[in-house]
């Protein structure tokens, strides 16, 4: 038995043994949508570590294989909140064909401005739509110096997903649940709010594995963290999403 295989049973085994351990409950999405060109809409959240798109794409290769010919795009603004990008969106989405558009919001607005939140969301899921793609709601995590965010975000996100029939990924689901039990991986940097390589994977085995209903663990791709830390973070992405979905039904 690999030291990789070893390692997985033994995460199983303890997390078999804290079944009774609550996951925070965001929208579980109706099913994978199988993307073949994703575009990723958001600020410096999403840009971070080289940006969740590219370690998104090195995820999907690593499970279909080099012959992969989808795509993965990014369109960022630092700081932004979700209005900032009606512009850009909608020229984008003139231009190039997509199958799904990720919408990254920022980290408050969702909080302390929902109605200009729901607002941009709900005119930009109209044009995505009309465009032939889907709407997917990337849920941010809480900073760390305020926990609380991420049951509030959760609340938040599931309302407008419900509202629009839209997939919510619930990255600060994962995030929360990585916190607490990894306290010792840091997933957000100095400044307590923005994701360090290792938040950033953990974003992209999340997306992954929601987009694709595949599960991230055992890929190749690390995004060069240590191969302890990025099963950890592989299989705590698809815990988060299993038990999301085992609490839907």
């Amino acid at each position: 038995m690999s030291s990789r295989v070893r390692f997985l049973a033994c995460v199983f085994a303890g997390w078999l043994a804290v079944a009774c351990h609550e996951v925070p409950v965001a929208r579980a999405a109706s099913g994978p949508l199988q993307p073949h060109k994703v575009l990723f809409v958001g600020n410096s959240f999403s840009y971070y570590n080289n940006s969740l798109h590219n370690h998104y794409r090195k995820l999907v290769r690593a499970a279909h294989g080099v012959e992969w010919q989808g795509s993965a795009r990014s369109m960022t603004i630092s700081g932004a909140h979700m209005a900032e990008h009606r512009g850009g969106l909608r020229q984008r989405l003139a231009e190039q064909s997509f199958d799904a558009v990720v919408l990254q919001g920022h980290s408050l607005e969702a909080l302390n401005n929902f109605a200009r939140f729901e607002s941009a969301v709900t005119e930009y899921a109209g044009w995505i739509r009309r465009h032939g793609a889907q709407p997917v709601l990337f849920m941010t995590w809480a900073y760390t110096l305020r926990p609380g965010m991420t049951e509030r975000l959760e609340r938040a996100y599931n309302q407008l997903g419900e509202q629009l029939d839209a997939m919510v990924v619930p990255v600060g689901s994962a995030f929360s649940r990585v916190t607490a039990e990894r306290p010792d991986l840091l997933l957000r940097m100095a400044d307590k709010r923005h994701p360090t390589l290792a938040g950033t994977y953990l974003a992209a085995c999340t997306m992954f594995g929601a987009l694709h209903g595949q599960s991230p663990v055992g890929l190749a791709y690390t995004a060069d963290l240590s191969e302890t830390d990025a099963s950890y973070l592989q299989l705590a992405a698809w815990q988060t999403l299993q038990a999301l979905q085992d609490r839907s039904r």
